[in-house]
């Protein structure tokens, strides 16, 4: 197996390209999506996108619902998901292997952000099992503190139905919805302001989700990072 570090996709589908032009249609109709608060992701420059995470498919919703192309970590075996998977690096997703160093996935955020990409991010850490919105990790906040870039909550309601955890997407599909909030600025480099940020992040989260919050830590288990 090759054991270089992930690097940076290559150039992903634009805005306007037809690739993007054609994919995102037939997958709005597969989510039978609804979106609210898309102004609230700015329309160019670097972004954070901290998101809910429930399903494989959240990736899918948030590079639908976002107009500007947005880049996702997702482990590598995604994409070999018949039909689905290979449609994935062309909606931005940034193919890792799994149980790569934690500092080989934030070079890639990091030279992501510089280019003045829009990143998502999973800072559960984990999708969650039963809906609630468990403590976040420390890794978004470290990157937006290092970085300083803002950060713009998300929750995606409905998309376990879609792609249920140990289970294959649904050809039927579902009813989801993608909720944005105003951005956060991004923490101090500070230990504290972080996890204050993180606080304050999962609040804003849950009350996007329509759920509540767990104390605990969502459990490492499954593909997305």
């Amino acid at each position: 197996m090759d054991d270089a570090p992930p690097t940076v996709a290559p150039m992903v589908p634009g805005a306007r390209s037809v690739v993007r032009l054609s994919l995102r249609p037939m997958l709005k109709l597969w989510l039978r999506l609804q979106v609210e608060g898309a102004e609230h992701v700015p329309e160019d420059g670097p972004v954070l996108v901290a998101s809910t995470h429930q399903s494989h498919a959240d990736s899918v919703a948030l590079g639908v619902a976002i107009h500007r192309p947005v880049h996702f970590l997702g482990d590598v075996r995604l994409t070999e998901w018949p039909g689905l998977g290979p449609l994935l690096p062309k909606l931005g997703m940034v193919p890792l292997r799994r149980g790569e160093a934690d500092a080989d996935a934030m070079r890639v955020l990091t030279e992501l952000l510089s280019q003045g990409k829009a990143v998502a991010v999973y800072p559960e850490g984990s999708r969650s099992r039963d809906g609630r919105v468990h403590r976040l990790r420390s890794g978004l906040a470290r990157l937006a503190s290092q970085t300083g870039v803002p950060v713009v909550p998300a929750a995606v309601a409905g998309i376990y139905d879609v792609w249920p955890i140990n289970a294959k997407p649904r050809a039927r599909g579902g009813r989801v919805t993608v909720r944005f909030g105003p951005a956060l600025a991004a923490p101090e480099p500070s230990p504290r302001s972080r996890r204050e940020f993180n606080d304050r992040l999962q609040v804003i989260l849950a009350e996007l989700g329509r759920t509540e919050r767990a104390d605990d830590f969502s459990p490492f288990g499954g593909g997305a990072v």
